[in-house]
């Protein structure tokens, strides 16, 4: 096989699983990703711990470990004891799509999350869901914007109101949204493409993961919140999730010819979860961990008022209305949502939880103590082993399963901003919930009987193992593998395009899908890269502006990430 480089296209279904998809692929509900999977070679691919966008889909494009790269989290600690909302800006270390501008390759990215600012490249990017707002500057080259607009292509973000979601009719209505987004994600790259011959093109789809986490729970009749009146419109609503993306994978193959790789990926896989509820700093404070202020903290009646009054305003309003409330009001706002929120004594605080943030429950030491590396260790130790003896109520089983610790799972100077302890809730099934200050709060743990409450709680959550799939030039056909891991994407799409590999890279090439020949005939290359130094700085980061902040807030409290 001659010495050659090709072309690569990228597609990723954000949380797409083989449990669901392989299946109905069998089924014929989707032959594009059918052509794919008979025409190449497939593996689970392994994500990050824990395995969320930010951390995941940073690590694919990097090909580092998340202690190389420094993107944990939507969130991070901030130097006043709060947190802080992150973007691409946090992150150490070359992409992808950077390093092959540097070697003088065109680029075409659309909708990677965790891109905002867009980075200049040789080519063109459109920023993911870390975009603070349409009228932001998510798109490079700034012309770009304009192009799609005298096209008639109406590009959004992100869905903004999935937590409105409390009725079949609005149910009906979202779903109708995040395709038609979708829809013009696929028309962009069409359209951007056209006269710019990219060797590389990269589209996300999240519609996959956003419809999964709502409407799980009516497929699933084992699902412990299984709403079976639901299921009657909704039973298919995630089938027909992944047919849209499949025709719109479709499109994008037609455009691709023979010297084209095309390459389907999510950054991790899905699950649906237990009705097991947790009430962390509860159960910190009951462990002398923690001290709630319970002078600045509301009482269970009011969180219950503020809770009741918060669902009727979203569930009644329309989204000008809450604009323009917020935009009046801002004080009002403030206020109501501190309502809803158990305060914490930071001078009496040794761990806590943010639980605002309910999509991936860590555990932080508080850094404004001055603790020593035993005192650290100590507490840690502690705190695992508190975790790992919850039970479940109804079973009399364990709840968590494992706590992960960072210098076990990460390593590369970033390590230290991990999260002190991260337990396994992608394999246990379990949700946060909002903890009570005083003795007269719910159950620290607890299994709910309420009705699943439409757009605001998770029925199904994200797990370990995504997809890889991947078809043309070299590719082993009809070939099934595994170990893929997410940071091994990034070099073995370098690679197939002939370049060689940073070697600061933590993945490697995926040889084992490849053409003897092909590997035997075109010898793995690296470069040296020099360490950069690292910067933490304000200065070094283009942070969100407070009000920025608040609107990435209101699009991950939409999403159903925050509270």
């Amino acid at each position: 096989m001659p010495v050659r480089s090709y072309n690569v296209l990228v597609v990723g279904l954000d949380g797409a699983t083989f449990d669901l998809m392989l299946p109905w692929i069998e089924q014929g509900h989707l032959p594009h990703l059918n052509r794919i999977l008979r025409s190449g070679a497939r593996s689970r691919l392994e994500s990050t711990i824990p395995p969320i966008t930010p951390c995941a889909w940073s690590s694919f494009m990097t090909g580092k470990n998340p202690g190389k790269h420094g993107l944990f989290d939507f969130i991070e600690p901030d130097a006043k004891g709060g947190f802080q909302f992150t973007n691409a800006s946090y992150r150490d270390g070359e992409t992808i799509w950077g390093c092959l501008s540097r070697h003088g390759r065109r680029v075409g990215v659309v909708n990677v999350p965790m891109t905002y600012p867009p980075e200049p490249v040789n080519g063109f990017l459109i920023s993911g869901l870390d975009t603070p707002h349409e009228h932001s500057g998510y798109m490079y080259p700034v012309e770009i914007r304009q192009e799609l607009k005298d096209a008639g292509i109406r590009y959004r973000i992100d869905q903004q109101h999935l937590g409105n979601m409390r009725t079949n009719a609005r149910r009906r209505q979202q779903l109708a949204s995040i395709f038609d987004a979708e829809t013009s994600r696929t028309a962009a790259l069409q359209k951007l493409s056209d006269g710019r011959d990219c060797d590389f093109r990269m589209i996300v789809y999240g519609a996959t993961d956003q419809v999964q986490h709502h409407f799980w729970h009516f497929m699933d009749e084992t699902h412990d919140k299984y709403d079976a009146d639901g299921a009657k419109e909704f039973r298919h609503a995630i089938r027909d999730t992944y047919m849209h993306c499949d025709e719109q994978l479709g499109l994008l193959l037609d455009e691709c010819d023979d010297d084209t790789i095309v390459i389907v990926m999510s950054d991790h896989g899905f699950g649906p979860m237990s009705n097991v509820r947790l009430r962390m700093n509860q159960i910190l404070r009951d462990a002398g961990l923690l001290t709630f202020d319970e002078a600045a903290a509301p009482g269970r009646m009011k969180q219950a008022v503020a809770g009741w009054i918060d669902r009727l305003l979203r569930s009644t309003l329309s989204s000008d209305m809450k604009r323009t409330i917020a935009g009046l009001f801002p004080r009002l706002r403030v206020w109501f949502e501190n309502l809803d929120e158990a305060k914490i004594d930071w001078t009496k605080t040794s761990a806590y939880v943010n639980e605002a943030y309910r999509s991936s429950p860590a555990i932080w030491l508080n850094r404004l103590q001055d603790s020593s590396d035993a005192e650290v260790r100590r507490m840690r130790d502690d705190i695992e082993h508190l975790l790992l003896s919850l039970v479940d109520p109804k079973t009399g089983g364990s709840v968590i399963s494992t706590c992960h610790r960072p210098q076990n799972i990460y390593h590369g100077p970033h390590t230290a901003k991990a999260p002190d302890l991260l337990p396994s809730w992608w394999e246990d099934g379990f949700l946060l919930d909002q903890s009570v200050a005083g003795p007269n709060g719910p159950p620290a743990v607890e299994r709910s009987t309420a009705p699943l409450e439409g757009g605001v709680e998770f029925a199904a959550s994200h797990r370990l193992d995504g997809v890889l799939m991947m078809s043309g030039g070299p590719i082993r056909a009809e070939f099934e593998f595994e170990n893929a891991r997410i940071i091994d994407v990034a070099p073995t799409v370098l690679y197939l395009m002939g370049m060689p590999i940073p070697d600061d890279m933590d993945g490697r090439v995926l040889v084992e899908a490849l053409d003897e020949e092909f590997v035997e005939t075109n010898p793995i290359d690296f470069e040296q890269v020099e360490a950069d130094s690292i910067d933490d700085s304000d200065d070094a980061r283009r942070g969100f502006t407070q009000d920025e902040s608040e609107l990435i807030a209101k699009r991950l409290q939409a999403l159903g990430y925050i509270k």
